[in-house]
């Protein structure tokens, strides 16, 4: 496929790389995506992207955060995407625009409106007539802005991605799907070329093969990987032979790994979130990344060279550094090819500690090649070309987390010398400029350094500083000690001018400008000055009823049942579920058993603690301190949406990509019956004779008595099947089956019925559509098993459902309002605050007085408590302190920051509110300390 064909637009893309506008480039992309950073600081962010030698961001468009309600759209103020591209352009950085539909970036549902998965019959990602109709609603708002903001129209859009990793989803139709996407894109006139990125590498099952679509690498290796450049290749050969560059859409952070990229032949290098920002709102995800389970944290922040609060990291520096060595090869650099058509070897260090050399030939000749140190240690080199060993006066010194990329054979007519050549550097090449009869170049220096040129024309050479040479006819060899600098400057016969400056790596980096008559503008470091706490904050605490059902609104009537909250129209926030247990008189309960329960589920009843889980859309049995006796026991569950799933993951409900909120029901448990005694049992060889030993006529009276789990083999993986009979009782109304500590999998059928499978993860199994009370049931129970794996114990629960359910809930606005009304109420209060177990507040901090001119950090600590912050009626962050066990694993980001912008914050009248929950079963809830800290900015935009 000719992609040159397929594109009306300035952007080419052929096999040797990318042109925009005529122009070879390699395009250096950072994520930025401004619904994670306040407008204000939009422009900011841009700067310092370009600051940083970035020519390209990219940015995902949120479907679900310009479509708040179904068909009500919202792209103003902090969702103005039009400014935001406007900006950009401004700035002149170009865009990978990734409009979805799904998106994923650990964000709420991975972008796909959550009334889509209230719908049962919908396919999401797939080439579902109903699902495309949703997406082209989305489109149609979309993708007319991008068109605004394409190359060669208003904008500087160079590509469009189609939906995003799509090979990690199970599409039934991948060709059908996109290509029902190209057709929209297309449809509303866009003619940048469109991609479709692999996350696992299937680049055609990504691209769904479509025609006119693009495929492109998401790499996410071990940085340190020494053989990553293999993998490298032969993405780059797949390509190349349909004529298309290696770009990877995404990849880490460190441009040690970058440079590494770049060598093995990519065109377009997207390190994910270099930029980073928050998830403000309820817009965070629960996903996969903890054990399994995680929450994201609102702070999302994966080390990228521009932090959450907007602070500058040394990687933004090594950006800067490796866009110049970019920009000195210039077009050479950008139409080159990775080679194995060399002469090239390496002695010193064996391939397990410098790899390569990765060799590209570079476009009118010559070759730039990498020599990553993937060792914990420096290492000294020697390179081996055409027969000569190189350097030969000096040492090549690689450091840790080094990965030079240096120049050799190379022909100085690049730079507009007719004649001459670079035979080998050992320092690499971070600019080079001709004007007129004068070329500069400036290397950059890590440890000792050697030049080789050959120079037909040589008339004179004069060096300073601590740069030496020697000269061997009409080739003469520059070297310097460890991490010198110097310069030389040489006279040709045709009248030229060479000038070759040194600089150590420490000032490569700080490297601002190289002005016209060769001087060089450093960065000025700014000393680090002490953090600076805000003057003293008064505090003041407004007490919550035992599980804040006060703060929820819009009551709504379920009936007998419990409804999942998509279904009821509540797609984020707190809910609160009210019912009640019609528990018979002769029975106790020992606990409550809640059902499909999902995301953060805080139960009560008669007005009483007994937890806060995090089930993953499995069941769940929390046990009371003591029985409880009550003919009709009140029930409340606080159910918070901390996000829905931005990654499809069957080993949870919560995973699934349609996984829903909150809950189906709750069980008062009267009985729990331990059945790990007396099983008859039949070890089988294989897993497909359900129908000869589960059915109620099986005769088993021959199959020994064992205990659960217990049979002895040498067969593995084993199969048997255990089966039991026992009575249930005529008091109970639903049965659930539990099999703690189980590592295996289990088959369960009941009276000869399937009733379903349960395995380590979703250890429940309800058991009431297939049994009655009063009577006799047979249990048999299927089990797959290996060398050692734990089989549990099998409980089952007998209790009585909780009925006359009835929902409010409350979202981001309707908690302010709860809030602004409270403060009234609120009493003052001195940190550190401490709840009772199970209990709530509002706290509020008074902020007049704090410097408005900055942005600020909170950093949180304390135990047990869960606060949710408010400025001035936005929620800006979620923060759960650790806790002995209720806490899960919080993943993306500082798990105790909150980032307060400043153009957020007011020069008085500020209020700044947090929602308290006092989370662990039986210990108290304490805030220690909330520590301001003011984001200290080096790079500042002016």
């Amino acid at each position: 496929m000719s992609i040159q064909d397929k594109t009306k637009t300035g952007v080419q893309l052929s096999s040797k790389g990318i042109e925009i506008n005529g122009k070879p480039t390699v395009i250096l992309c950072a994520s930025l995506f401004y619904f994670r950073i306040p407008r204000e600081l939009w422009k900011d962010r841009l700067l310092k992207v370009k600051k940083a030698g970035y020519n390209c961001i990219d940015v995902y468009f949120p479907w679900n955060f310009h479509e708040t309600e179904q068909n009500n759209w919202d792209f103003s103020g902090e969702k103005d995407i039009e400014a935001f591209m406007q900006m950009a352009a401004e700035e002149g950085l170009y865009v990978v625009a990734r409009p979805g539909p799904y998106i994923c970036s650990e964000w709420d549902g991975g972008a796909l409106p959550s009334y889509l998965f209230s719908d049962t019959n919908i396919r999401l990602r797939d080439n579902d007539p109903v699902f495309l109709a949703h997406v082209n609603r989305w489109f149609e708002q979309i993708l007319p802005i991008l068109k605004k903001y394409e190359l060669g129209e208003k904008g500087t859009i160079i590509c469009v991605q189609l939906d995003n990793e799509l090979d990690f989803y199970g599409c039934q139709d991948p060709e059908g799907y996109i290509s029902a996407l190209r057709d929209m894109v297309l449809g509303n006139g866009l003619e940048v070329p469109l991609i479709a990125c692999a996350g696992q590498g299937d680049l055609f099952l990504a691209s769904g093969n479509s025609t006119g679509v693009i495929p492109a690498c998401n790499l996410y290796p071990n940085d340190r990987d020494p053989e990553f450049e293999a993998k490298v290749h032969a993405y780059a050969d797949t390509l190349s032979s349909e004529n298309i560059p290696l770009m990877v859409t995404e990849t880490n952070r460190s441009h040690y790994l970058l440079r590494r990229l770049l060598a093995g032949g990519a065109k377009l290098l997207g390190p994910y979130l270099q930029v980073s920002g928050t998830n403000f709102g309820f817009t965070n995800a629960a996903n996969n990344w903890g054990d399994p389970l995680a929450l994201l944290t609102s702070d999302y922040d994966f080390g990228g060279m521009i932090s959450s609060t907007g602070e500058v990291r040394p990687e933004a520096y090594e950006g800067r550094l490796m866009s110049r060595i970019i920009q000195a090869a210039g077009d050479s650099l950008a139409l080159s090819s990775y080679t194995n058509d060399h002469s090239f070897t390496l002695s010193g260090a064996s391939s397990y500690e410098v790899t390569g050399p990765n060799v590209l030939a570079l476009y009118g000749g010559g070759y730039l090649y990498s020599l990553p140190n993937v060792s914990n240690q420096e290492q000294t080199i020697s390179v081996h070309i055409d027969g000569n060993t190189f350097p030969e006066q000096t040492n090549l010194m690689i450091p840790e987390w080094g990965c030079p990329l240096l120049l050799a054979q190379t022909p100085l007519s690049h730079w507009g010398v007719p004649e001459g050549r670079l035979e080998f550097a050992s320092a690499e090449l971070i600019y080079a400029q001709t004007e007129g009869n004068q070329t500069n170049f400036v290397f950059s220096v890590q440890g000792e350094s050697e030049l080789a040129l050959f120079l037909p024309n040589l008339m004179e050479i004069e060096t300073n500083g601590d740069l030496k040479f020697k000269q061997n006819g009409e080739r003469i060899t520059l070297t310097a000690h460890r991490n010198a600098a110097g310069s030389a400057k040489i006279l040709l016969s045709t009248g030229q001018n060479l000038t070759i400056d040194l600089l150590v790596r420490e000032q490569a980096l700080r490297l601002k400008e190289v002005q016209a008559d060769g001087q060089f503008i450093f960065e000025e470091l700014i000393a680090q000055t002490e953090e600076k706490d805000i003057p003293q904050i008064q505090w003041s605490v407004a007490a919550l009823n035992n599980g804040a059902p006060e703060l929820g609104g819009n009551l709504q009537q379920l009936g007998p049942d419990a409804e999942w909250l998509e279904n009821r129209g509540v797609y984020k926030g707190y809910s609160w579920y009210k019912a009640k247990f019609n528990s018979p008189e002769s029975k106790a309960v020992s606990g409550v058993l809640l059902q499909d329960a999902s995301d953060i589920c805080s139960v009560y009843t008669d007005d009483q603690y007994h937890g806060t889980v995090v089930p993953g859309g499995g069941s769940y049995y929390l046990p009371f301190e003591a029985e409880k006796s009550s003919r009709e026991m009140k029930l409340l569950v606080r159910s918070e949406i901390w996000g829905h799933s931005n990654f499809d993951d069957a080993r949870l409900p919560a995973f699934r990509l349609k996984g829903q909120k909150g809950l189906t029901g709750a069980v008062a448990v009267t009985d729990i019956i331990k059945l790990n005694s007396n099983w008859r049992f039949k070890e089988v060889r294989s897993s497909n004779e359900h129908h000869l030993y589960t059915s109620l006529s099986c005769d088993t009276k021959n199959w020994p008595l064992i205990g659960w789990g217990s049979w002895m083999t040498e067969q593995h993986p084993s199969y048997g099947y255990y089966r039991k009979s026992f009575s249930l009782s005529d008091q109970s109304d639903t049965w659930v089956l539990h099999l703690p500590g189980i590592k295996s999998l289990v088959t369960v059928f009941i009276n000869g019925n399937l009733a379903g499978k349960v395995n380590p993860l979703t250890p429940y199994i309800d058991l009431t559509k297939w049994v009655r009370g009063g009577e006799e049931v047979q249990l048999t129970l299927f089990l797959e098993t290996y060398y050692g794996l734990s089989n549990g114990s099998v409980i089952l629960y007998e209790g009585v459902k909780a009925v006359d359910w009835e929902l409010t809930s409350a979202d981001e606005a309707s908690l302010w309002k709860h809030a602004v009304k409270a403060k009234i109420l609120a009493v003052p209060a001195d940190l550190p605050v401490e709840l009772a177990s199970g209990s709530s507040a509002w706290a509020f901090g008074n902020l007049d007085g704090i410097d408005t001119t900055s942005c600020w950090k909170a950093v949180s600590s304390g135990s047990n408590m869960k606060l949710t912050l408010y400025l001035n009626g936005r929620l800006i962050g979620r923060i759960w302190n650790p806790s002995s066990t209720a806490r899960p694993q919080m993943r993306g980001g500082n798990p105790e920051l909150t980032f307060i912008p400043g153009p957020w914050i007011q020069k008085e009248g500020n209020t700044f509110a947090i929602l308290l929950e006092s989370i662990e079963q039986g210990e108290p809830g304490v805030v220690e300390e909330l520590r301001f800290l003011q984001v200290e900015d080096e790079w500042k935009s002016r």
